[in-house]
């Protein structure tokens, strides 16, 4: 037998743990220590109780010991790295086109540009347009409505520019010359008053136009950089020899300053148009030399809250008339507001806003949206705002959609009108056509569905109708009530591309003297055809006025017939 009590000591190395190497070559090893005490063993069983045992756990011992390791590298040889240099093919950078048709119809260009350059780049370009009669048409009666005979259309403009990027930023200029012609031939045809009218050519105008321009663009992202950009633009236009004379500036310059996470966007313009000439006289028959000017500073921050974007603002637009016994000042102060949200992102997009603003382009824009305005037609700023709200998205990966609607509001609409100078004793009058300045409030519901393939098919359907232009109290002319069409462009392996437009406008008001009439609704449509013989080669085929529609595209202004042309492209 045992002694009654003993006592059992014993060191237990439960287990070793040694750590892994780290980098500084130092190995950890850790030693647990206990202690235990056994009972008594019971004379019976010969077995001590398990429950009298007991075993303490003595303080841990942790030793460091340092560990040198020597590195002993494998180097391998890497091929040498082979440079070469391959030829690229010269894409073509200069162009000739030539086409003729119909009408004695005749289109020729050319474009010249300097070859691939990362400082610099500049282009020479130069278009000729000219085709002579297809006005002429006939009544329901067959009787001829438009009295002159030959009638021709000129368009000539030679362009350029030259950009270069410097140390911070890029200088972009570009200058432009025009010299067009343009026929009076909208006199009616009266059998016995104008006869001998239709023995010789309608008399015309001649317009020379200079444009100029200069801006500077910086170039990089940096959040404290507060010039973005600035611009100057000039005119000189020359209708007729100088029965008028306009000659314009504008300029602007954007800032934009940070605000903690926020940009403060600051952009300020201005414009001047200087309008005078031999036929802008008073009733005294003295010389009249007129300044049309605006200024504007539209203030706005842009900002976004989650998948919400928005841009909030304010115009501050002033405008005004210096001339002879003239001196005005206007202020405008329309408010500018955009807000997006993606209900569905990429499927459907939310979208609204409230906008306006002045256009101060000259008469040389009314003139060249309707060449048959009088050379004393009656210049004004234009003042406009609108209400806007739609949805826009894809229904999918092929399929696009915008719907919209706008509320559109004109304090001075620049109506085109045939005025009283038409002379009822003889129906006879210069041809002339006016500007009314109205007052003017539609609504303008619109949409448009779009399609792509990759099959090179792009198809695109959209509808545009104006609600409020055709209150007979009221009258607006020259508009027409909807527009609803479809285009279509089809690549056929890169050889073969078409495209078409088809267009039906809706009824329009117009009015001769102080008669109202009623212009028809009508179908307008062209298409092209582009064949690539090679990479310098192309062929073209473009037909105009497919439906050959004989509307008055103004009052008294019979649209052009059909005309097709035939014409070739070769690249240099």
């Amino acid at each position: 037998m045992m002694k009654r009590y003993i006592y059992i000591i014993s060191i237990i190395y439960a287990f070793n743990i040694q750590a892994q190497s780290v980098s500084n070559g130092v190995d950890i090893t850790v030693k647990d220590k206990f202690e235990a005490k056994v009972a008594e063993a019971i004379k019976i069983t010969g077995q001590p109780n398990y429950r009298d045992s007991t075993i303490e756990k003595l303080p841990v011992e942790i030793n460091l010991r340092s560990r040198n390791y020597t590195v002993s590298p494998l180097m391998k040889v890497i091929p040498a790295i082979k440079i070469l240099r391959t030829k690229v093919n010269r894409l073509p950078g200069n162009t000739i086109y030539l086409s003729a048709g119909n009408y004695f119809t005749t289109s020729a260009g050319f474009s010249f540009g300097n070859s691939r350059s990362p400082i610099q780049t500049w282009s020479l370009q130069g278009r000729h347009l000219s085709s002579f009669g297809g006005f002429k048409v006939s009544d329901a009666t067959g009787s001829r409505k438009s009295v002159f005979k030959n009638s021709s259309w000129l368009e000539n403009v030679l362009r350029g520019h030259y950009n270069r990027v410097l140390k911070r930023g890029r200088l972009l200029t570009k200058a432009s010359a025009n010299h067009d012609r343009y026929s009076f031939y909208g006199q009616p045809y009266i059998s016995g008053m104008n006869d001998d009218d239709t023995l010789r050519n309608a008399p015309s105008r001649w317009i020379r136009d200079y444009q100029a321009e200069i801006k500077y663009e910086h170039s990089g992202y940096k959040r404290k950089q507060v010039f973005q950009s600035a611009y100057v633009r000039t005119h000189r236009w020359i209708d007729q020899g100088g029965r008028q004379l306009e000659t314009g500036l504008s300029s602007g310059v954007n800032w934009r300053l940070p605000i903690e996470d926020l940009f403060l966007e600051l952009p300020l313009k201005g414009s001047v148009n200087r309008l005078s000439g031999s036929s802008r006289v008073n009733s005294l028959g003295e010389a009249v030399i007129e300044d049309y000017w605006t200024a504007q500073f539209s203030p706005a921050i842009t900002d976004s809250l989650g998948s919400l974007s928005f841009k909030v603002g304010i115009n501050l637009i002033f405008d005004g008339v210096i001339g002879t016994g003239i001196d005005t000042l206007r202020p405008y102060v329309p408010p500018v507001f955009h807000v997006e949200f993606p209900l569905v992102k990429n499927v459907l997009n939310v979208f609204g806003g409230i906008e306006g603003g002045v256009e101060n382009d000259g008469m040389r824009s009314r003139v060249k949206e309707t060449p048959f305005l009088a050379e004393n037609a009656k210049y004004e700023i234009v003042r406009s705002s609108s209400i806007y709200g739609g949805i826009s998205g894809r229904l999918s990966s092929a399929i696009g959609y915008r719907f919209g609607a706008r509320q559109r509001n004109y304090e001075n609409y620049a109506m085109v009108i045939r005025g009283p100078d038409y002379l009822y004793a003889n129906g006879i009058d210069s041809g002339r056509l006016s500007l009314e300045y109205v007052e003017l409030n539609y609504f303008e519901p619109s949409g448009e569905l779009t399609f792509q393939s990759g099959l090179g098919l792009e198809l695109r359907g959209f509808a545009l109708f104006r609600v409020g232009i055709n209150n007979p109290n009221k009258p607006i002319y020259h508009i027409p009530s909807s527009q609803i069409g479809g285009q279509v462009l089809y690549n056929l392996k890169g050889k073969i591309r078409f495209e078409s437009t088809i267009i039906r406008h809706g009824e329009r008001n117009a009015r001769l003297g102080w008669a109202q009439l009623d212009l028809a609704p009508y179908w307008d449509g062209r298409m092209s055809i582009v064949y690539t013989y090679n990479d310098q080669l192309n062929a073209t085929f473009r037909i105009d006025n497919i439906f050959n529609s004989r509307v008055d595209w103004w009052t008294g202004y019979t649209a052009q017939g059909i005309r097709a042309n035939l014409g070739l492209v070769y690249k240099f």
